[in-house]
């Protein structure tokens, strides 16, 4: 039978695919069929289902069985059409090695995470914070660099790689869609990327074409950091998280800052606050990116009652001006201390 590659221009993680089957020069008639899973009903159809239970993309048809993976879908097509070339595989064992380890640090820190510059809410691989995604997918490109061949001009050498293949695609998605995310910062692919993943920049242009319908439809629009961001005015909590201002500090980590209040309405009063807001002047405006900045604050202040060993204790969210929210950086009031009255007014 003739193999059918289901996928779209758009999955970067097919596209490695696609260009073995283009730079072979294969036929799209009687050496592979390419078609959209909408042929079938979408990702979630029955029937796509049936032939792939993960529903995802690519997915490749054949007389050997289903092949859900892009990796084993890209080494199947070269191993059948190995008489093709480019076989994608370089003379050298070093090389072959270094394109096999590029791939696998491609799949496991890259792809996995990627999805924090496309996807509308979290979790993005094993983060549920986009800014901590993000930071992390510009470490990993950075590890990318370590095993790129110096000379190039390709990332294993002088021959064509499948790690060419598979990384190429998902710096277009980079060069195109990390931009949107650097939070003031100048974009500068050559510190981004690097000089050795720019030399081959002109391959492959399917990719743009599809991200260009995703721009046109505002995919970005209400992602937070990139068409979504934080331009309320700053707060008196923002110059005492910079130390403009004197406070007294209980508890301080790389997320949430707690302080004294200065008008304590218990023995104890503590204000619990996250150090970057990220749009989150009041609690209706959270969304799933705030999921984990939320349960630290939760877990700081159940570390700090257990600290004090306070026998019981209040936690406050004031939301609105109705309710007293005076500061409008979200803070979460820690009352501890004396007897507290039900219901509260």
């Amino acid at each position: 039978m003739t193999p059918i590659l289901y996928d779209m221009p758009v999955s970067n993680n097919g596209a490695r695919c696609r260009i073995i089957v283009y730079k072979k020069g294969l036929s799209l008639d009687s050496d592979i069929l390419i078609k959209p899973p909408s042929d079938l009903g979408g990702l979630k159809s029955e029937q796509y289902l049936a032939l792939n239970p993960q529903g995802k993309m690519p997915l490749l048809v054949t007389e050997h069985g289903n092949i859900p993976e892009s990796d084993t879908i890209a080494r199947y097509l070269l191993d059948r059409f190995s008489a093709k070339s480019p076989s994608f595989l370089p003379s050298t064992l070093e090389a072959r090695m270094k394109s096999d380890l590029l791939c696998r640090l491609h799949d496991m820190y890259i792809t996995t995470i990627q999805g924090c510059m496309y996807k509308a809410e979290p979790p993005f691989g094993r983060f549920s914070s986009r800014a901590a995604a993000l930071a992390e997918l510009r470490e990993q490109i950075g590890y990318l660099q370590e095993h790129i061949d110096e000379e190039g001009p390709y990332l294993t050498g002088k021959e064509l790689s499948l790690a060419d293949a598979t990384i190429f695609p998902t710096v277009i998605f980079i060069e195109h869609m990390l931009p949107k995310f650097l939070d003031g910062e100048t974009w500068d692919a050559e510190v981004v990327l690097g000089k050795k993943l720019l030399r081959w920049y002109h391959w492959i242009k399917e990719i743009k074409e599809g991200l260009a319908v995703w721009e046109a439809n505002e995919r970005w629009k209400s992602i937070l950091h990139a068409g979504l961001r934080d331009q309320d005015a700053p707060t008196i909590f923002d110059r005492i998280i910079q130390r403009q201002i004197p406070s007294e500090i209980v508890m301080e980590d790389e997320h949430v800052l707690v302080f004294k209040d200065i008008h304590p309405q218990a023995p104890v009063h503590l204000l619990i606050i996250p150090k970057r807001r990220d749009g989150l002047t009041q609690l209706r405006y959270a969304t799933a990116d705030h999921q984990e900045l939320l349960g630290k604050m939760f877990l700081t202040a159940a570390r700090i009652a257990k600290e004090q060993n306070l026998r019981g204790y209040r936690l406050v969210i004031n939301d609105g001006s109705e309710a007293q929210q005076s500061v409008f950086h979200l803070h979460m009031h820690l009352l501890a201390g004396r007897q507290m009255r039900w219901p509260p007014g």
